[in-house]
């Protein structure tokens, strides 16, 4: 049993380092409040034995999937935090306006600027998200942490 108590440690320290990896525990001792803790820590299953092996091949091929689709999400949302950090403060500010739901009006009213300011901001800030409308832009948002 001690054993498996470091697994769980384990897991939970790779856990709180952010190192996900998909994990499924096998044990011949389960109970409830280990498999309660290591689902928390992210754990994909928790299966006691004995157990059937199609079922694990089965978890195993859903681990490794759904590793694979968060790796993807994770890289295409440093390559949206990259883009967010090419934006100067301003235009920062004007895309926080905008996805605040701002007409061009009032944020040329909020931010003391002309019309065409705010519209040379947005068209700008639009390109180098590489948004091709407001709602892209919205969910790029969203996938960032911003709204």
């Amino acid at each position: 049993m001690e054993t498996f108590q470091s697994r769980l440690t384990l897991q939970e320290e790779l856990a709180r380092r952010d190192f996900a990896i998909p994990i499924i525990f096998i044990s011949g001792h389960a109970d409830v409040p280990d498999s309660s803790r290591a689902f928390r820590a992210g754990a994909i299953d928790y299966m006691e034995k004995p157990f059937d092996t199609e079922v694990l091949l089965k978890r195993m091929k859903e681990a490794i999937q759904t590793d694979l689709d968060t790796r993807v999400y994770n890289a295409e949302k440093r390559k949206l935090k990259k883009r967010l950090n090419t934006l100067t403060p301003r235009k920062q500010e004007v895309m926080t306006l905008i996805l605040k739901g701002m007409s061009n009006k009032g944020a040329v009213r909020q931010l003391n600027v002309s019309n065409r300011t705010i519209d040379v901001y947005r068209a700008n800030l639009m390109k180098k998200m590489q948004a091709e409308d407001l709602a892209e832009l919205t969910i790029m948002a969203m996938h960032c942490g911003l709204i």
